[in-house]
């Protein structure tokens, strides 16, 4: 059974979308690195810079399955996989405003990527012809969830005066 976007094969996953979503970890790793030196960078706090990317990279990623069920009218979980973009985008947004007084607007956001995953996994809002780019997607969600981890622990390190 083919899917109602299976209409050219233009738009299959390549080794560019791959390599795009795995580059995407570059900035997280940008935001650890300046805030485990403590330096700014253009002005920005390494803090900062990691949850606005992070907050905007989720909210990315809700938009793509808001655009799943536009495209897809005949999907069987049209009405979550809306309903849902829109949560997830909301608690990025909440992730990015609570980060700034505590660790847990980091862990909301790690969250939310945790969610994406299984979400995903479950509902399946996505072209089948699209299975291996989705697998390097999770696989970038891990990295990335180990990226805000990772940032917590620092930060708690820093707070520590050690």
């Amino acid at each position: 059974m083919k899917d109602s976007l299976d209409n050219s094969a233009s738009t299959e996953a390549t080794p560019l979308f791959n390599g795009l979503a795995y580059a995407g970890v570059l900035p997280f790793l940008v935001g650890i690195w300046v805030a485990w030196r403590g330096i700014d960078l253009f002005g920005v706090s390494g803090r900062l810079l990691f949850t606005a990317y992070s907050a905007c990279i989720l909210s990315f990623l809700a938009g793509i399955w808001w655009s799943g069920a536009l495209n897809r009218p005949g999907h069987p979980h049209r009405l979550a996989l809306a309903l849902q973009s829109n949560g997830v985008a909301l608690a990025a947004w909440a992730g990015l405003l609570l980060s700034s007084v505590s660790v847990w607007g980091l862990l909301l956001l790690a969250l939310g990527f945790a969610f994406v995953v299984w979400q995903e996994a479950r509902l399946n809002p996505n072209a089948r012809r699209l299975r291996n780019y989705f697998r390097a997607r999770s696989r970038v969600s891990y990295l990335v969830i180990g990226c805000h981890l990772l940032m917590v622990g620092l930060l708690i390190w820093r707070a520590a005066g050690v």
